[in-house]
């Protein structure tokens, strides 16, 4: 028989501490994303994420250090459902028609958070001026592009084609166009921002990639 702890001494975390804690987690960020959006980074604080989500500061600070680590986990956050969605429209799908097929595939059904929008273009702007948030901004778009890379070959094997000069420019160069495409004042739920986004993105990809040599030479 397994002697119970001491008293006063840490149990081990089991399935429902787990799952308490991310919970709290989840209900945080959402609480945060909120609040950025609507206030901005300069008027948002921890007692105003702890408020919204009905936590204490000390749950907050046994799931961030900072503001700035709450972007960087929204960040990551946001990119983790993002390239979930692309890798499932990747391979529940037949192989695209060229190019363009493949983009619109993959950006067709992308979800659109305006939520998330405010907060990506606020905080770029602040990372201009901050080395703290450029150094966040840096990390998650680093984390962002190692993921995107495979899924990109995945895609352009599929249509024919391969990067010229590597996955990695050709990984940021796409995520340059998405940001773009959907930055605020780009109109991205709109018919015509999605098609010109389509374009956009087609263009870099055939840009930055070219079709497979076929065996014997014949392209």
């Amino acid at each position: 028989m397994t002697a119970d702890p001491a008293p006063g001494a840490a149990r081990p975390a089991g399935p429902r501490t787990t799952r308490r804690r991310e919970q709290t987690r989840a209900r945080l960020l959402s609480a945060a994303l909120e609040l950025l959006a609507e206030q901005g980074l300069a008027r948002s604080s921890v007692e105003g994420v702890c408020e919204r989500a009905g936590f204490t500061r000390g749950a907050f600070y046994s799931n961030f250090q900072s503001m700035d680590d709450v972007v960087a986990a929204l960040f990551a956050q946001q990119a983790g459902r993002v390239l979930e969605h692309v890798q499932e429209r990747l391979a529940g799908a037949e192989d695209p028609a060229g190019v363009p097929g493949l983009v619109a595939r993959v950006l067709e059904l992308l979800p659109v958070d305006r939520q998330w929008l405010a907060v990506r273009a606020e905080f770029s702007a602040q990372a201009l001026r901050n080395p703290a948030a450029a150094q966040v901004l840096t990390t998650a778009r680093g984390q962002l592009l190692e993921r995107l890379e495979p899924l990109l070959a995945q895609g352009l094997a599929r249509a024919g084609r391969g990067a010229t000069t590597g996955t990695a420019d050709l990984a940021r160069a796409v995520l340059a166009a998405h940001e773009g495409a959907s930055a605020p004042g780009a109109d991205p739920g709109a018919g015509a921002g999605r098609a010109f986004e389509v374009r956009l993105v087609t263009a870099v990809v055939e840009a930055f990639s070219a079709p497979l040599q076929a065996p014997g030479g014949a392209r």
